[in-house]
């Protein structure tokens, strides 16, 4: 039903006119005067468009100046965010140090010419260095301990496997004999390796290997050659040279190490490539653009060096350069472990989903990378040492989703205000109404939209839509995308129209509800074959009610309020009456009753009129060609004290169509103008 708002606007205060006469009196007479006051108090037009209150209605202007009420409701607004959110995932890797590549350690000694000669008395003046001699048998000569230093490769190693070669070259201008060389940890009187040559040529080579699995070298280590006798030259003599040596040298190759006190060599401590895989049910995405989400890297570490570490998802990009983080963990306390947590922000960054290969969906592939640069200290190492490497992708919320959005089916309520309607008293008539259903679908997925029920309530009665319209799904296709474009999704829409024609529509909206009830269900991908479509954060589906209705229509005791500010401030009233004056050029006969009102809106005194507001003269087609002028008397009497309260008075109007049975239009140069006009006798004293 349509709503009157009254607006009354002050113009002057009313006119107190005070007319003091002076006359010949005696002494002791006291004058008193009677006066007649009127003055007009507010003016007024009403039109039909001052019932537009809230911004969804609106009146529209038809060709020939009729006017159209239009309803617009929003009833359906759903996003499907929510089907595609990647909830958080976590890899751990453990890597333990099944292998250290340590590279060979070699670790020489030498016995020089010059060293041998020197222990002999008067050594050097019989053999003098670059002179030439006889060198003579000699035995016993070459026996001495000697250290072998490899402390600057490790202190101490203990071994699963690998191998020790003891090398023995004769670089003396003599043969040697009954060669016996011992190995040994220093101080200690077990043997790591014994060699036994009988002859050692001069300028030749002999090599012992021994495996060291299960044995313990330390970085002082002692050979002692137990025995090497000099063949001598004779009868040849030989060039002197004090820097021709017997050399003694230690490889230790291939180890394996259990753990040990070393120098932690540069090698790579783990190379992985990983897939991360989301369950996100028959959603099957190929891109995401990320508004939220990161990744969250904990390194644990037990090696006594300084990590590094690399990821990277050479997939997800951001303007065009892959997504990669380094970061270090710093050397472990002995005997304990060091813990780093970082977190990488992902958003803006758009996220390939199809693997490595591209044959792939719903996945993450990753590449990690850890390993030392040595710091050349030495630490403890041990094969129990260990990497945990956790990586978490945080919960990822899309901007943007490319590829298949599922299937999935919502359902869902709405209650919508409708008090405009059931403000209304009185009984109407809609002529033609028209009720639009506009659905419009932003997914790259087809949409269906069932409306399950549809019902007007009001305080007496509560009406369903019946139509035919209804048994079958709203079907909405798939949106566009506009990759260059400022709207980038271009919306498929649907209307669904119902009249008095195809529905009941007339008679939900008749029965002035204060509420319109909906009961939906949204099915999105009902056709499950959308593989290449899309979803855009605050993008869906929403269906939106239009209500069309010509003012043409027939009603009786339809009954309107509104008030208006005043005041009065004359005691003495004798008699008093208010006048309204009208002209209306609506064909729609009006009752009026007023009410006095103090400032908390209660009702003090309520006044009512034996005329009523005369609808205009209409032509035969119903249409106004001039009019009416009335004139309403609100009289009352002993209500001065009322007056004084009164700050507001309201107006109810009680409308009637003429005739009754027959629809009227209305058009937007109709107009009711009024004037509030106010009658005193005030007695002056």
């Amino acid at each position: 039903m349509y709503k009157f708002a009254i607006r009354m606007k002050y113009t002057l205060p009313y006119l107190l006119l005070l007319c003091i006469l002076f006359s010949c009196r005696h002494d002791f007479e006291k004058p008193t005067w009677d006066t007649d006051i009127s003055t007009p108090i507010a003016y007024t037009t009403l039109n039909l468009t001052d019932i537009v209150k809230d911004s969804i209605i609106q009146f529209d202007t038809l060709s020939d100046n009729s006017l159209k009420f239009i309803y617009q409701k929003e009833i359906i607004n759903y996003n499907f965010d929510s089907l595609i959110h990647l909830r958080p995932i976590s890899t751990t890797k453990n890597v333990k140090l099944e292998t250290i590549n340590f590279s060979n350690t070699t670790v020489t000694h030498s016995i020089t010419m010059g060293n041998l000669i020197s222990s002999i008395d008067f050594g050097t003046i019989l053999f003098p260095d670059g002179g030439t001699a006889v060198i003579p048998a000699y035995s016993d000569l070459l026996n001495e301990t000697f250290p072998i230093d490899a402390n600057d490769y490790f202190e101490e190693m203990t071994f699963t496997d690998g191998y020790l070669d003891l090398t023995i070259e004769n670089g003396l201008p003599t043969d040697l004999s009954n060669v016996v060389i011992e190995l040994r940890n220093e101080g200690e009187t077990n043997n790591i390796i014994t060699m036994n040559i009988p002859v050692l040529p001069s300028g030749e080579s002999e090599t012992t290997t021994e495996s060291l699995a299960g044995q313990t070298l330390f970085g002082n280590l002692e050979a002692e050659i137990i025995s090497a006798d000099i063949v001598g030259t004779a009868p040849n003599p030989v060039t002197i040279d004090y820097s021709d040596a017997l050399t003694a040298k230690i490889v230790i190759r291939d180890i394996e190490l259990q753990e040990g006190i070393a120098v932690f060599p540069s090698q790579e401590i783990f190379d992985e490539d990983t897939v991360v895989a989301f369950d996100i049910g028959d959603v099957k995405l190929k891109r995401v653009l990320v508004a939220e989400g990161g990744v969250e890297v904990i390194g644990v570490s037990t090696i006594q060096d300084t990590l590094k570490i690399e990821y990277k998802i050479p997939g997800t990009t951001l303007n065009g350069q892959p997504f990669e983080f380094y970061f270090e963990l710093p050397p472990a306390p002995e005997g304990g472990s060091i813990t780093e947590t970082k977190l990488f922000d992902f958003s803006g960054y758009e996220i390939d989903m199809t693997g490595k290969l591209g044959d792939t969906i719903n996945t993450i592939y990753t590449e990690s990378r850890g390993w030392i640069d040595s710091s050349g200290v030495v630490t403890h190492i041990s094969l129990e040492d260990s990497v945990f490497n956790t990586i978490t992708i945080k919960e990822i919320i899309p901007e943007k989703a490319w590829g298949y959005m599922g299937k999935d089916t919502i359902n869902e309520s709405q209650e919508l205000d409708f008090g405009d309607f059931s403000d209304f008293s009185g009984q109407f008539d809609l002529e033609h109404i028209e009720v639009k259903l506009l659905t419009e679908n932003s997914i790259g997925a087809k949409a269906d939209v069932r409306i399950n029920t549809f019902k007007s309530t009001s305080e007496q009665n509560e009406i369903v839509l019946n139509s035919d319209v209804l048994s079958s799904p709203i079907s909405i296709g798939s949106a566009t995308e506009n990759p260059n474009s400022n709207q980038e999704v271009t919306p498929n829409t649907s209307t669904v129209v119902f009249d008095e024609v195809n529905s009941n529509i007339d008679e939900l909206i008749e029965n002035k509800p204060h509420t319109l009830a909906v009961d939906f269900e949204l099915l999105l991908n009902p056709d499950d074959n959308q593989d290449d479509g899309f979803l855009f954060k605050n993008y869906g589906v929403k269906s939106e009610l239009q209500i069309e209705i010509p003012l043409s229509f027939s009603g009786s005791n339809i009954s309107l309020k509104d008030t208006v500010d005043v005041s009065f401030s004359i005691d003495n009233i004798e008699q008093a009456s208010f006048t309204l004056l009208a002209q209306n050029s609506y064909p729609i006969d009006a009752e009026i009753k007023m009410y006095l009102l103090d400032q908390n809106n209660m009702v003090l005194e309520s006044l009512l009129s034996e005329q009523i507001v005369q609808a205009s003269e209409v032509d035969t087609n119903g249409k106004t060609i001039s009019s009416t002028s009335s004139e309403l008397t609100f009289a009352f009497n002993n209500i001065s004290e009322s007056l004084s309260l009164c700050k507001k008075i309201a107006f109810e109007v009680t409308l009637n169509t003429q005739p009754s049975n027959q629809f009227v239009t209305i058009y937007s140069n109709y107009a009711m103008d009024l004037k509030l006009v106010t009658n005193f006798n005030h007695n002056v004293e």
